[in-house]
């Protein structure tokens, strides 16, 4: 369990690791693989699953005091594997988690300040 506590203290190393789970791994295996038919894709992994994501990874970057530019690997990682392997409507929502990112983000930024 040391390794665990090491990987805790690389805060950058964690956000990436989930961000690379939400952006390129989950869209991919919805959707090319085939496991869930495309509407439940679209309605329930691209829209609930990584909005709820989204709205961890902005809250989560701003209680371990990243840099804003980290609210941006998420919505890349997406938008570059929803470009190359997906639909060409699913891009958009790299824009929806961009915003539901820093909503997250800016809101958890003010609460810690009152």
């Amino acid at each position: 369990m040391v390794w665990l506590k090491e990987l805790k203290a690389k805060t950058g190393i964690v956000m990436w690791g989930w961000s690379i789970l939400f952006g390129i791994i989950l869209p991919l295996l919805s959707d090319k693989g085939h496991l869930i038919h495309r509407t439940w894709m679209v309605g329930f992994v691209l829209f609930f699953v990584n909005m709820l994501f989204s709205i961890w990874l902005g809250q989560y970057i701003e209680k371990n005091r990243l840099k804003w530019w980290d609210l941006l690997v998420f919505p890349l990682l997406y938008l570059i594997t929803s470009y190359l392997f997906m639909p060409k409507y699913t891009i958009y929502f790299a824009l929806f988690y961009l915003g539901i990112t820093y909503l997250s983000w800016s809101i958890s930024a003010q609460n810690q300040k009152k």
